[in-house]
């Protein structure tokens, strides 16, 4: 199997994105997964400027980015402080949940999408904001 010069190039986009979205995040005091996300923004298929060659691969690279993210999260994990706070794990946290998948099923209808499809991207954006918001919770020290 031949090296794919272009696999090596959106990598090191992804990376000084990553790094520069850090930095500029750090530097302004604020989370620095926020600064990650701006920088997968700002080398998107969507947005003007450098872009991966295979909007695809940004697919793949941003899945293995959110399985780092959980694992990252995870690995983190304390029973201890999840008891300390029991009722908000266990009556917050769904409600939340149920909250962003009925705000997405109303705006999926809104937009025309089926109910499956509503649901589907409701919970999938649920997740990710929950460990997004662990994230941030943890690098603050909360």
């Amino acid at each position: 199997m031949e090296p794919n010069p272009l696999l090596f190039r959106d990598l090191t986009y992804i990376f000084l994105a990553a790094v520069a979205g850090g930095v500029l995040a750090w530097r302004l005091r604020l989370p620095l997964i926020l600064g990650f996300v701006l920088g997968g923004i700002a080398i998107s298929p969507f947005t003007p400027g450098p872009r991966l060659s295979d909007p695809h691969a940004f697919e793949v690279f941003a899945d293995v980015g959110v399985v780092f993210l959980m694992f990252s999260i995870g690995y983190e994990f304390s029973l201890k402080d999840l008891l300390r706070v029991k009722w908000v794990a266990l009556v917050g946290a769904p409600l939340g949940i149920a909250a962003i998948v009925g705000v997405a099923a109303v705006l999926g209808k809104l937009a025309g999408w089926s109910t499956t499809e509503s649901l589907i991207i409701g919970a999938g954006i649920s997740v990710a904001s929950n460990m997004a918001m662990a994230r941030l919770l943890s690098d603050s020290g909360r």
